[in-house]
């Protein structure tokens, strides 16, 4: 009986402190850098930069000038916003795993300069991050 309760409690203790699981990132989207987005931006190019976390994760922390679409918004949304399928759109999220589904997304809608970057890597150049929404 004792070493069930032992069992329970490791693995009580082991889903407690796991590192989260972030949502792979698919290979077939087109990756736009860090780097490479700042300089576009830098260069007042029309880029329409789509942070695809909840409302909560980007209060927490974004680029400057995105603007927040859940993923699961994503198509209703850019409809409602009547944006052109010429639009440069650059998805993002922290780590790779939903930007680069919702590029994939917004390319088979017909976006086709649609590619992804990550927060991570955003935040690793030491580029400015604002909170709130």
């Amino acid at each position: 009986m004792k070493s069930v309760f032992i069992g329970i409690g490791l693995l009580l203790a082991g889903t407690l402190f796991a590192t989260p699981q972030h949502a792979t990132v698919n290979k077939a989207a087109r990756q736009t850098t860090a780097e490479q987005l700042q300089q576009a931006m830098g260069k007042d190019t029309k880029i329409l930069v789509i942070d695809v976390r909840s409302s909560q994760e980007f209060a927490a922390g974004h680029i400057p000038g995105a603007v927040n679409i859940p993923s699961d918004q994503l198509a209703r949304k850019l409809e409602e916003m009547k944006v052109a399928k010429g639009t440069t759109v650059v998805t993002m999220c922290e780590h790779g795993g939903r930007s680069s589904r919702a590029a994939l997304e917004l390319q088979k809608l017909g976006y086709k300069t649609a590619s992804y970057c990550t927060l991570d890597s955003w935040k690793k150049c030491g580029y400015k991050v604002e909170q709130g929404q």
